[in-house]
């Protein structure tokens, strides 16, 4: 019986590490989908000064994962554009998006929002250039820590499980 309890223990343990480590690589996968969603809208702003709604639905076939889940809120509240804010909207649509975990990141694409739309040309590829800087900074840093990550996790979570199971034994 204590055996079956120390061997369920470390699965917790285990399952625990998995499940933060998994998180940490979503966090990392949000970051990586918003940077090349940002690549192509610096690139389809730079080459035609479209309206907004048409640049977001040109954005949404290229895009993946929490950026596209973003694209798409934003552009079925496109029809909303005349009574609330674009900077509103977008905000609304980074909120029905998968939460970013980074909130340096999630910062620059709040501020992001304020800038669209609204100031000339050079000063939306600007903004847009500078938040993709951040975000993939962000994403370098989450990348390269990443592997030292999992290692703690598993160690200090198996070994503090085992600890926990043989003062209980």
């Amino acid at each position: 019986m204590r055996i079956a309890g120390f061997a369920l223990l470390q699965l917790a343990a285990l399952l625990f590490s998995l499940l933060h480590i998994g998180s940490k690589k979503r966090g990392a996968d949000c970051l990586a989908s918003f940077c090349a969603m940002l690549e192509q809208l610096g690139g389809l702003l730079g080459r035609d000064a479209a309206p907004m709604p048409e640049l977001i639905g040109e954005l949404i076939p290229g895009s993946d994962g929490a950026a596209e889940v973003f694209l798409r809120a934003l552009a079925a509240s496109m029809d909303r554009l005349g009574g609330y804010s674009f900077c509103a909207l977008w905000k609304t649509a980074l909120g029905a998006a998968p939460a970013l975990s980074d909130r340096e990141a999630a910062q620059a694409l709040e501020e992001l929002g304020t800038v669209l739309g609204r100031y000339e040309l050079e000063t939306q590829l600007r903004a847009v250039e500078s938040c993709r800087a951040v975000l993939c900074r962000r994403l370098d840093a989450q990348r390269q820590s990443l592997p030292q990550t999992k290692r703690l996790t598993l160690g200090l979570s198996l070994a503090a499980a085992a600890l926990v199971g043989i003062i209980l034994i």
